[in-house]
């Protein structure tokens, strides 16, 4: 696994990584389908929008009704990416996720922005600490938190081409890279980042930058 030597600033944060991949993959799929509850302009997906009118989809401030649109469009063919905050796309959807997505044993992909503690300034309602937990209870459920950019890249087009219901705990604002450019991962399989024999610690997301450190 190739982590870099000294973990660098990134000239883009992962929204904005995570909008370009996506109008990537629109323009290879027109199958892509891109869902929001009023936050286009917090994921920065604007440009996918005036790029792709027809599949950008503003369901407002209704977090439950997105997931049974997203349903719905995936019953009839297409491959929906909804998105809102972790704690709306966890515990407000629950229900919705649980029976209209994966007990219909459909294709939706959800992306849960500002997880845990990250969106500190929007105070604790906003603090998903849950959505993990909540959300793996699903039978057959993906879960899915990219470390930074460069396995954003490499997970979110097999995160599209694999069937069923995934969600993508997305740190927005996240500009930190670790690993180097180009590194490749596989989805549902997890990577060795540093060799040790003392102790094994699990970490995903903004924590595996605090393990590593812990381990230094």
């Amino acid at each position: 696994m190739s982590i870099l030597k000294e973990f660098k600033k990134t000239d883009k944060a992962m929204k904005d990584v995570y909008c370009d991949l996506m109008m990537e993959m629109a323009e290879k799929d027109d199958k892509i389908v891109l869902l929001d509850s009023d936050l286009m302009s917090s994921l920065s997906v604007m440009p996918f929008a005036k790029k792709f009118p027809d599949r950008a989809i503003n369901c407002g401030i209704q977090e439950a009704n997105m997931i049974g649109v997203a349903a719905g469009l995936s019953a009839v063919g297409f491959v929906p990416f909804t998105h809102t905050f972790g704690c709306f796309a966890s515990r407000r959807c629950m229900d919705q996720i649980h029976i209209s997505a994966a007990y219909a044993r459909l294709n939706v992909k959800m992306v849960g922005s500002d997880p845990g503690i990250t969106s500190a300034y929007n105070g604790g309602t906003h603090q998903a600490i849950e959505d993990m937990a909540v959300l793996r209870c699903i039978p057959n459920i993906t879960l899915v938190e990219p470390v930074d950019k460069v396995m954003l890249k490499s997970l979110l087009p097999q995160i599209k081409d694999k069937y069923g219901v995934c969600y993508i705990r997305l740190n927005r604002k996240m500009d930190q890279q670790i690993f180097e450019d180009g590194t490749e991962f596989e989805l549902g399989k997890g990577v060795v980042a540093a060799e040790g024999n003392a102790a094994t610690i699990v970490a995903s997301g903004i924590m595996l930058e605090q393990a590593l450190a812990a381990r230094a």
